[in-house]
């Protein structure tokens, strides 16, 4: 799912940290985190992650990523075909998994999953 809104560009722009295709940004409104690309053909875009899920395939041993996310600002740009720019921000999303697995930084703010929970939500499930 993707939901598109032009903000305007005042309301975007704070460094925070700089990548080679991407920097973090803040937005002056909200003080969230977005994304701003820096490569083409998405230079200037700038766009946020939603919801993130996996969906394992035990017949081909994979996990598959799936994510939502918002473009808050498209620089412009008209794409015909998003599947591009959606591989392309799924590596970035890859990448932000990674480093936070490895620097201990991920924070997960989804709530439980209660179809899958029975007993205690302290405890973890007995399997």
């Amino acid at each position: 799912m993707t939901s598109l809104r032009n903000l305007q560009r005042s309301t975007i722009p704070t460094l925070v940290k700089k990548m080679s295709k991407y920097v973090i940004v803040e937005s002056r409104k909200n003080g969230m985190d977005a994304i701003k690309l820096l490569e083409e053909p998405f230079s200037g875009i700038i766009y946020s992650y939603g919801r993130v899920s996996f969906e394992e395939d035990e017949a081909n041993d994979k996990l598959h990523l799936s994510f939502e996310y918002e473009i808050h600002d498209k620089n412009s740009k008209e794409f015909s075909d998003m599947k591009p720019f959606e591989n392309y921000i799924g590596d970035i999303l890859q990448q932000l998994i990674h480093e936070g697995i490895e620097k201990n930084s991920l924070t997960y703010t989804g709530g439980i999953d209660d179809e899958n929970r029975t007993g205690d939500p302290i405890e973890p499930d007995s399997q």
